[in-house]
């Protein structure tokens, strides 16, 4: 019998559960990618995240035959399905909003043409929809680290029949792909078994130096499987480890409290008034807001289209915080920038930077002139991506209210926006 198989964030040939249970219960799979115009065009995929997965997509091509299209996902499954006649239908199980979304009009298009329809869970490395609801990352944890299930998936050889339809050498022309300067999906297993684990806990919040393993993209497209890595690192860094959980936790969340993709979790934040005054949401996005730290961490965004995890943090305090900005606008410019794009992720990330969501704590503040002087001490960071502040002082570069620095006025003092965020916080 026939099936089709779907890649999606899944995008490898081995520890693939999803696609064994496809070989091992049909005999003919027909593997499909489809580059969703509607997908494409709502999250404004940027060019480079694009050429992520067609060089993601050109590994799997030089091992199997892999069918691409670019259309709308249910007309193209309808061309698929008219040409390839199968009995089956599988993908992996989706795990945020939007995955959720498609794939149940994928399994309603199933339906209507009379083809078995099956989900398999992947991509995670505990059942996280078995873990009873909670809200706060340590106890959830303490129950993920006994679900986890790290038993590997052997995908056999099979067979891909020839069938008339386009494969990613015919579409690839119609596609707007620019060349990846950081991330690579070839590089991912050298870094997965070449990165120091034993200095993470030391060196994970220093932007300056390569103290992060940057296999974010390799996870999001899974180019590399998280039950690989955690067995990997498993024994080296136990707080790495917790970085893998904390990716877990949000899709947990979104899992169970599906409300939250658009409304902040927290029902004690809700309805806040975000100013969103213009003139300072486009110096944030135009990296002008006179904090080094924030500028330096907005220039790498948008020139590498990544971010380092303790200046996401930084500037994801500064918009909401400082600048009393609504955080859906910063979830929506790192989605239309960030390589490793996460839907469940990136929201509730902000929802935490913001203190609007998950795992609350009184008043979470990244002061950034402290966090700027902690974690860049000697203002590599901050001279690497404005090297125009090269020949400035490292002391007045962290303390630009103190220091006049030939550079961006501050857009707002932050002390003085500190205690109005506590005003419409409703902490006084």
């Amino acid at each position: 019998m026939r099936a089709i198989f779907l890649f999606k964030r899944d995008l490898r040939l081995k520890d693939n559960r999803a696609l064994e249970f496809a070989v091992r219960n049909f005999s003919q799979i027909v593997p499909v990618f489809i580059f969703d115009n509607d997908i494409l065009n709502n999250l404004k995929v940027d060019s480079k995240r694009l050429s992520y997965i067609v060089e993601a997509l050109e590994i799997i091509s030089q091992k199997i035959k892999l069918y691409c299209l670019k259309d709308n996902t249910i007309s193209a499954l309808k061309r698929v399905f008219e040409i390839a006649r199968p009995k089956a239908f599988i993908e992996s199980k989706p795990l945020t909003w939007s995955g959720k979304e498609r794939s149940y009009k994928i399994s309603s298009l199933c339906k209507e043409y009379g083809i078995e329809y099956y989900a398999i869970l992947d991509n995670v490395i505990a059942p996280i929809f078995d873990i009873s609801p909670t809200q706060v990352f340590t106890p959830f944890y303490k129950k993920w680290i006994n679900f986890v299930d790290i038993s590997r998936s052997d995908i056999p050889d099979f067979s891909v029949p020839d069938l008339n339809l386009p494969l990613l050498k015919d579409i690839k022309p119609q596609l707007y792909t620019e060349k990846l300067n950081i991330f690579s999906p070839r590089d991912c297993k050298d870094r997965m078994l070449n990165f120091d684990y034993s200095s993470y806990q030391e060196k994970r919040n220093s932007p300056a130096i390569d103290g992060t393993s940057k296999l974010s993209p390799c996870i999001r497209f899974g180019i590399l499987s998280p039950r690989e890595i955690f067995s990997f690192v498993l024994n080296k860094s136990e707080q790495f480890i917790k970085e893998l959980a904390w990716r877990e936790f949000w899709y947990h969340i979104s899992w169970h409290y599906p409300q939250s993709k658009d409304l902040e979790l927290n029902p004690k934040r809700q309805g806040i008034r975000w100013q969103n005054d213009q003139h300072l949401i486009d110096a944030f996005l135009n990296a002008k807001t006179g904090y080094p730290i924030v500028d330096a961490g907005i220039r790498q965004l948008t020139q590498e289209k990544w971010l380092h995890n303790r200046v996401r943090m930084i500037v994801a305090s500064f918009l909401t915080k400082v600048l009393l900005v609504d955080w859906r606008i910063g979830e929506r410019f790192f989605m239309e920038h960030l390589i490793d794009y996460d839907e469940a992720v990136n929201t509730h990330s902000w929802q935490w930077s913001a203190s609007v969501g998950a795992d609350p704590r009184p008043f979470r503040l990244f002061n950034p002139m402290l966090q700027s002087s902690r974690h860049d001490p000697d203002c590599i960071y901050i001279k690497r991506y404005i090297p125009e502040l090269s020949g400035e002082d490292c002391e007045a570069l962290h303390d630009p209210l103190k220091f006049k620095l030939k550079y961006h006025k501050p857009v707002v003092n932050y002390y003085e926006r500190i205690a109005l965020a506590r005003e419409v916080y409703r902490l006084r």
